[in-house]
């Protein structure tokens, strides 16, 4: 049970709008507290882009992080028209390439069963949970693979 005397000084909100100062005081003081808590902090951000060569516009690829060891796969997407000719491969090992040169040992993941868990099971990702999801017969997969 919350402590009134705490609390009620307080206004809490949510929102949809998010604010690049207002998320900053929340990574910022996680950051601090990651440093105290393990000594150190080293996340990175890992992106890999596939560009159309004719204009260099992105056209898909992946984006995420890299920290404690661990790569994260925030977002994935490849246009329909360029799927299953081996892009989503080269560009999730490049990814991994780059989390072991970083020093990372796992990667993780997640998508949807009307996305791509058996791309990912073909790369050599397990899964770790799953969640069922709405509407009925959605399941969100979370995935890893060690690198």
């Amino acid at each position: 049970m919350p402590n009134d005397n705490v609390t009620a000084d307080l206004d809490i909100l949510v929102t949809d709008e998010l604010d690049a100062a207002d998320a900053a005081v929340i990574s910022d003081g996680l950051r601090a507290y990651y440093v105290s808590q393990a000594g150190f902090y080293d996340l990175r951000p890992l992106a890999v882009f596939v560009r159309d060569p004719q204009t260099g516009k992105v056209i898909g690829g992946l984006h995420g992080r890299s920290e404690f060891g661990l790569v994260y796969v925030a977002w994935f997407f490849l246009p329909e028209d360029r799927r299953r000719a081996g892009i989503g491969s080269r560009v999730l090992a490049m990814a991994e390439e780059e989390g072991r040169r970083r020093g990372c040992t796992r990667i993780a993941l997640t998508t949807l069963s009307i996305e791509a868990p058996g791309f990912y099971r073909k790369q050599g990702y397990e899964v770790a949970a799953t969640i069922n999801c709405e509407p009925p017969g959605l399941t969100r997969y979370y995935m890893m693979k060690k690198l």
